[in-house]
């Protein structure tokens, strides 16, 4: 049975009820005048004019509890369009705060829009699985931007290499790493199965290549730190193919590091005198394996940076150029 079946069933059922109250009270009206001896047309009258009055009456309170009603609904309906027009003001005015900030910010606004319109795309019909992890991606990018916009640091547990290549991609001015022998020779030297000849060392290159035809000034100091040091080979053929790049070059012995700087010796790339990218390795300088990368930083905190700076230009100064590195205690054997 259906609802409207129903409903017109419900309304006949009140007006067939109407009507019998009316030819009741209407009934009880005529009895009433005929028990007082009144004429017979005034009998009848009477009792049609009580019937039709207690029909109207019945008809008028239903109109003012129907009326009643739609009072009521019309309020709730108002009160709800009320809110969801809130809701959507509130949300536009959100919105529209959140966008003047992103605009007053040094982020372009077109690379959020792409994100977002690109995270809409992920509807009900993807894969549990890749929701969740679009997900965790967004909140890993979400915290990383927090992080970095506090200008504080930037932690990540293991070697992150993506950040190095971006950010060399990024530089505009100049960049200054320094390199471990331990850290880039992978235990078996730098041209065996070392940094610079695996496919992501070549990438980094790559990338350094670019920058400098771009007018960045790079500098790497080359430090050989093992306990049995690469030959004087193996040192000029990494050092010619990054000279090869435009990149100037330097190589330093670890018994000529400055003793100030000669415990917390690690890599650290700095990136326009504005950032530092550092890996922590978990083995010690004198090991001759290849370090194991605890966690890789970026550091932003301006007091840090300037001492990256100065310890970078102090290592520079007591490194040789590669014409002038000759043979000595604890240097390269030959």
């Amino acid at each position: 049975m259906t609802v409207e079946l129903i409903e017109t069933r419900s309304v006949r059922s009140r007006i067939l009820r109407r009507i019998a109250i009316s030819l009741v009270v209407g009934a009880f009206g005529y009895f009433l005048t005929e028990l007082t001896g009144q004429p017979e047309i005034l009998s009848l009258l009477l009792s049609l004019v009580f019937g039709g009055i207690t029909l109207v009456v019945q008809f008028l309170m239903e109109f003012e509890h129907r009326l009643a009603r739609v009072e009521a609904a019309t309020s709730r309906h108002s009160s709800r369009v009320e809110e969801s027009v809130q809701v959507g003001f509130t949300k536009i005015s959100d919105v529209t705060k959140l966008f003047s900030r992103l605009e007053a910010s040094a982020v372009h606004t077109n690379v959020v829009t792409q994100l977002v319109q690109r995270a809409a795309q992920l509807g009900p019909a993807t894969s549990p699985l890749v929701q969740r992890f679009a997900q965790a991606e967004i909140g890993r990018l979400s915290t990383f931007l927090k992080d970095l916009g506090g200008g504080g640091s930037v932690i990540y547990e293991g070697e992150d290499r993506d950040w190095l290549l971006a950010l060399t991609r990024n530089a505009e001015h100049c960049i200054r790493a320094t390199s471990l022998s331990t850290v880039d020779g992978s235990g078996k030297g730098w041209l065996d199965g070392g940094l610079w000849v695996s496919d992501f060392g070549q990438r980094y290159l790559k990338i350094q290549r670019e920058a400098v035809r771009r007018g960045v000034s790079i500098r790497r100091i080359f430090v050989v730190a093992d306990a049995e040091p690469p030959s004087e080979e193996e040192v000029m053929a990494v050092c010619r193919q990054h000279q090869d790049c435009g990149i100037q070059v330097r190589v330093l012995d670890w018994t000529e590091i400055p003793l100030a700087h000669r415990d917390g010796l690690f890599d650290f790339v700095l990136f326009d005198q504005e950032l530092s990218y550092e890996v922590t390795p978990a083995s010690r300088l004198t090991e001759p394996s290849r370090a194991t990368i605890l966690s890789t930083r970026l550091e932003l905190r301006e007091e840090w940076v300037r001492d990256r700076a100065q310890r970078f230009d102090d290592l520079w100064m007591s490194a040789r150029e590669v014409g002038m590195w000759g043979i000595g205690p604890g240097q390269m054997k030959a």
